[in-house]
């Protein structure tokens, strides 16, 4: 990227909010109940920023059996019980997001009522309303790009000039498949000390876990892309 972004599309689940690892701890709990151990830490390692259709055909897979009917119910009356009672936004976000001037919306796995109710509880909705955007808008979820394409489209920003910021693999992977600039963030709950190098590894130009930092990579990220370009016209100059 060689000049300012003109979008900046943020994820919700563990960027936004520190919701991943609530999230996580229940689907942990339920898909141990239902036959299969299974750990917080390895719940955000396999489903973190997966669509929930396609996490329970994962769970379904790895079962040999179908979900208990009930499996989903359960799963949302209580997340939406921790998020009205525990659910905070990551600190510093707020105050960042207006500092940005530069137009910004969500593009997020999350359901549109669970999406609704985290941006909500922790009053960062009226930041991006109404341009908040969830995968059940297109055909598939993240690690696929469709979500961050219908977001640039509806904002009317082409995807090369498009920074995502993502927690998660799968969002990295999608911003990546997109034609984007993927900023990493591991300052979520969930976050592990080797979440950063997988983020990098799945493509994420930096990796942050302050919000206060994000200025400073986003212009960091333009500087580095005006001298790149510095370069090439000065190679093409001596051709």
């Amino acid at each position: 990227m060689d000049t300012k972004p003109k979008l900046v599309i943020f994820d919700c689940d563990g960027v936004l909010v520190d919701s991943e690892i609530i999230v996580s701890t229940v689907e942990a709990a339920e898909i141990t109940r239902i036959g299969r151990p299974i750990t917080v830490e390895e719940a955000v390692h396999q489903f973190a920023g997966v669509p929930v259709n396609d996490m329970y055909r994962m769970i379904e897979a790895q079962l040999g059996t179908p979900l208990p009917a009930d499996f989903s119910t359960r799963i949302d009356e209580r997340v939406r019980e921790l998020y009205l009672s525990e659910l905070t936004a990551i600190a510093g976000a707020r105050e960042t997001i207006r500092a940005l001037q530069i137009p910004c919306c969500v593009a997020s796995s999350s359901a549109p009522n669970r999406l609704g109710l985290a941006l909500a509880k922790t009053e960062l909705f009226d930041l991006f309303y109404p341009n908040i955007f969830s995968t059940v808008l297109v055909r598939n979820g993240k690690p696929a790009p469709d979500i961050f394409l219908y977001a640039a489209e509806k904002m009317g920003v082409s995807a090369a000039d498009c920074i995502v910021i993502e927690d998660s693999i799968a969002g990295v992977t999608a911003a990546m498949a997109a034609g984007m600039t993927a900023l990493g963030f591991v300052g979520g709950g969930h976050c592990l000390p080797s979440h950063a190098a997988r983020l990098k590894e799945a493509g994420a130009k930096h990796v942050f876990d302050h919000f206060e930092d994000l200025l400073t990579l986003i212009e960091g990220s333009t500087r580095e892309g005006h001298r790149l370009a510095e370069h090439q016209n000065e190679v093409a100059l001596t051709v």
